[in-house]
């Protein structure tokens, strides 16, 4: 492939340099050209806004610069997670280039030193860097030293026609390009850097892309380009015409670009202690292998002769073994015979425990059943008492009940014959107030001459027959009455005699009244017959009321019988019950 000319050349890079300024126009941001017609600083990190992709091919990794970013972890100059494929961002790069100043630089002059903040008197060197940023101090640092380009550095550029000025950013988090890798530590490393042109650059390096490399950039490359070998391109990027100004860089690379210059002596001996640390490492991983070579073979030989050993030994213990487990075998055997023999002795133990509880019980039993036989000779004894008394009582309640059956007779008989007699003396009023009546309806006088007195005599003999024919009958009834009862009070005694003796008094007693009230009422017949001139005004209403009266005498009589009747009963009845 032939390569390009230098019409070609400053084609392309004027074709690039173009499509750059489009782009940053599309996304909006304000790039300003200066008099000369080339882009500034502001140009150069407005293109480094737009974030890359994901990486679909990493990028190899050096074993220089694997060895550096391991060596600058080590000094604490890199944090030990970072990855040498990962892409260094720009906050990482300036807090690792002033770190690495701080730590690396042996001469105090060439430190940079972290900025301090003081409000209303410090001018912040970027918009977007802000003193609650954790890299402020550091970002803010380089700016104060002048070492990348800031509102501190570039204030007469920053202002706009009208006297306002334009922001300055510095994107913090966008990936570092490989222009500001160069320059950024070039500018630590030499304090005057040369005078440098287009023609001078090309020369010098030979990119074929110089057009897109930012002016300002220039003397940092020829500086760098200088080195030779030991320079930061040649060391990250290798050999190559294009450098391609925004393309991002990785860890491994800033890690690279920070152990040149001052800081590759340092490096060099962390570099060389990490070595020499392998090294005997390495020389200890082979004497412990040499070692651990002899002392398999001594153990072998060892092992074959404690092999040998190990064999006479497990003879020997196995014959010990057999000894020890016929021995065993004997001693089992022993222990069987003697837990037999204990076994029996403790089950004829046992018989005999439960035989003498047995007996004991037995005894206890045997006792019991005394004691038993004794109270059951007692209870029969009371049980034939209590018979025979129960037997005396039923015999006293069947004999109370037979005296009761013959009260209940003879309350009966006394209180039918009551009824009876009540009954006719009922009859007998109802007769004479009949008759009374018919006499009266019938307007009948009596009238006292001899005819009367004849008519007297003959119906008062009448009624007294008619009344002693009717007390004759009630006296005799009585009487057979009273020989009833008496036959029944001497077939019984006690209670039920006397009860029955009471009812014959009552009867007896009545008859007697009945006898008088009789003899009375023929005592005024006789008066009335005597007297029956001198009484003509008297009618016969004055005799039916007399016989009311009989009447009525023997029925209240008949009542107090059957009273005192019903209160024998009740009294028989009650002594029944207790």
């Amino acid at each position: 492939m032939e390569p390009l000319t230098s019409q070609q050349e400053a084609q392309l890079g004027s074709d690039e340099l173009k499509d750059t300024v489009d782009q940053v126009r599309s996304k909006g941001n304000t790039a300003m050209l200066d008099e000369g017609g080339s882009l500034n600083d502001l140009e150069n990190s407005t293109a480094l806004q737009v974030h890359p992709g994901k990486i679909l091919v990493p990028a190899a990794i050096d074993q220089v610069q694997g060895q550096a970013l391991a060596a600058l972890q080590v000094l604490k100059v890199i944090e030990a997670d970072a990855q040498p494929g990962d892409l260094c961002t720009r906050r990482e790069y300036a807090r690792w280039l002033v770190t690495a100043s701080g730590t690396l630089s042996k001469n105090s002059v060439s430190k940079v030193y972290p900025a301090m903040y003081i409000e209303k008197v410090s001018e912040l060197a970027f918009d977007d860097i802000t003193p609650e940023d954790p890299d402020f101090s550091s970002i803010q640092g380089l700016a104060e030293a002048g070492l990348i380009a800031s509102k501190l550095s570039r204030n007469d550029l920053l202002q706009s026609s009208e006297g306002v000025q334009e922001p300055f950013y510095f994107f913090p988090e966008s990936p570092l390009s490989r222009q500001d890798l160069v320059s950024w530590k070039m500018a630590t490393e030499k304090r005057q850097l040369p005078e440098v042109d287009r023609k001078i650059l090309y020369q010098t390096c030979g990119f074929i892309d110089i057009d897109r490399i930012n002016p300002d950039a220039w003397p940092a490359i020829v500086a760098d380009h200088s080195s030779g070998v030991h320079g930061i391109m040649a060391l990250a990027f290798g050999y190559t015409r294009l450098f391609q100004p925004d393309k991002p860089v990785t860890k491994a690379q800033a890690a690279i670009a920070l152990s040149t210059g001052e800081a590759v002596d340092v490096v060099n001996e962390e570099l060389a202690r990490i070595e020499a640390e392998s090294i005997a490492e390495a020389a200890v991983a082979a004497h412990t292998a040499l070692i651990a070579e002899v002392e398999k073979e001594v153990n072998a030989s060892f092992e074959k002769e404690l092999s040998l050993e190990r064999e006479k030994i497990n003879a020997v213990e196995k014959m010990a073994l057999e000894a020890t487990q016929e021995l065993e075998r004997l001693r089992s055997v022993r222990e069987e015979e003697n837990n037999s023999l204990l076994r029996e002795r403790a089950a004829i133990e046992s018989e005999m425990g439960v035989l003498s509880r047995l007996r004991h019980d037995v005894e206890e039993q045997l006792q019991s059943l005394m004691s038993d036989k004794t109270q059951i000779s007692f209870e029969r004894e009371r049980i034939n008492k209590l018979r025979n008394e129960a037997e005396k009582e039923n015999q006293a309640i069947a004999r109370l009940q037979y005296e009761l059956e013959v009260e209940r007779k003879a309350l009966a008989m006394a209180r039918t014959w009551a009824e009876d007699e009540a009954k006719r003396a009922r009859g007998q009023a109802k007769a004479l107030e009949e008759a009374r009546e018919r006499w009266e309806r019938h307007g009948i006088k009596v009238v006292v001459d001899s005819d009367l007195q004849e008519d007297a005599n003959a119906g008062v003999m009448w009624l007294d027959a008619g009344k002693q024919s009717d007390v004759d009958g009630t006296v005799a009834r009585a009487e057979i009455l009273i020989s009833k009862l008496k036959n029944m009070a001497s077939e019984v005694r006690g209670t039920s005699r006397a009860v029955i003796e009471r009812i014959i008094g009552k009867v007896t007693s009545l008859i007697s009244n009945l006898k008088e009230c009789a003899a009375e009422a023929a005592g005024q017949a006789g008066e009335f017959q005597s007297a029956a001139f001198s009484r003509a005004g008297e009618s016969l209403e004055q005799l039916q009321q007399r016989a009311i009266g009989l009447s009525s005498t023997i029925k209240d009589g008949a009542k107090r019988i059957a009273d005192d009747c019903r209160e024998g009963v009740g009294k028989i009845s009650q002594k029944f019950k207790v």
